[in-house]
């Protein structure tokens, strides 16, 4: 193929000082929603029912059926300023005007905090494989921005107490947002929730000694993880307690980096052993070298009558503000 796919990763600041920046209006939109501009050929078209169902696929590890994206739609001739302060935009333009097929990602073009991608092509079947390649990163670019609104977020409004907890006895740093203040604490453990009975965010943290590399596979992660519910995680009946849920999608394990160190994330979703109690989880653990003990951190909530994409997201969000401090 002549043209050249060109994948653009870095932000592109239309406006770079902070006073210029809080001059954009806020961006509207509820969390995980994307606005796809693109006219209704291309939409129907091969590069874009890819791109649609890439963004529409149920998220992973989640009891009932949820998209990783809401996805609304507009033709190019509708994306007036109404629409512009959309929180995360995908702009798809494919006509022979363009002479190679671009993928560039921009932060707060029409608004503030706002991420927008600018898919253009000569030709479908050259975007569509440009869609199909770098997926993934399309993906990793919304799910980043809306961690990064998330954590500012709670950020302003912190349980600052409970944070103080966290960093006396491991020696770590987290962000815990406002009404997680109900704790069970053994040693090298200490669960958080806020207890709510409308959705009930928690956050375990459990510390081990680091022996092994092997400590890291999929097999002894869950095991460990098994073993520590087992302990210290009660359901509401006699003999029940938490478990991880093998037999519907299972836990995946993914390798990812946080602050350019490795991290093992886990996610599926978890049950109670002798009661009717589960849903997701994720759990990313990490090496402290300077103490040699691996550090678990886990998010998992309980709303049995809610959609729980965006609940387990939000506390999952506050797994990626963890920092060693000791």
């Amino acid at each position: 193929m002549k043209n050249v796919v060109l994948l653009i990763l870095t932000s592109l600041l239309l406006l770079t000082g902070c006073d210029e920046k809080s001059l954009k209006p806020t961006i509207t939109g509820s969390a995980f929603e994307i606005l796809l501009v693109v006219d209704e050929p291309i939409a129907a078209s091969e590069a874009g029912k890819t791109l649609f169902n890439i963004l529409n696929q149920d998220m992973y590890g989640l009891p009932q059926s949820e998209p990783l994206f809401k996805v609304s739609r507009t033709p190019h001739s509708g994306f007036t300023a109404i629409l512009r302060p959309a929180r995360n935009i995908i702009q798809l333009e494919i006509n022979d005007t363009y002479s190679r097929t671009r993928i560039v990602t921009q932060n707060d073009v029409w608004a503030a905090p706002q991420a927008v991608i600018k898919i253009t092509s000569n030709s479908v079947e050259a975007a569509q494989q440009a869609i199909e390649k770098y997926q993934q990163d399309i993906l990793d670019f919304f799910v980043t921005a809306e961690r990064d609104r998330t954590i500012a977020y709670q950020k302003r409004y912190a349980e600052k107490d409970a944070m103080k907890k966290v960093q006396d006895k491991f020696g770590i740093s987290i962000v815990l947002p406002k009404g997680m203040n109900r704790f069970k604490e053994e040693e090298n453990f200490l669960w958080i929730s806020n207890a709510s009975d409308d959705v009930r965010q928690n956050i375990v943290i459990y510390t081990y000694p680091y022996t092994s590399k092997e400590t890291f596979t999929r097999e002894n992660l869950l095991h460990k993880r098994d073993s520590v519910m087992l302990l210290w995680v009660p359901g509401p009946n006699p003999d029940s307690y938490m478990a991880t849920e093998y037999r519907v999608d299972p836990p995946i394990l993914n390798e990812i980096a946080i602050n350019g160190t490795y991290a093992a994330e886990l996610r599926g979703m978890w049950r109670v052993q002798g009661d009717l109690m589960g849903g997701p989880f994720v759990n990313i653990t990490r090496l402290d070298e300077k103490n040699q003990r691996v550090v678990t951190v886990e998010a998992f909530i309980y709303a049995p009558t809610k959609n729980k994409r965006n609940a387990i997201r939000k506390v999952e969000a506050l797994l990626h503000t963890v920092e060693f401090t000791n």
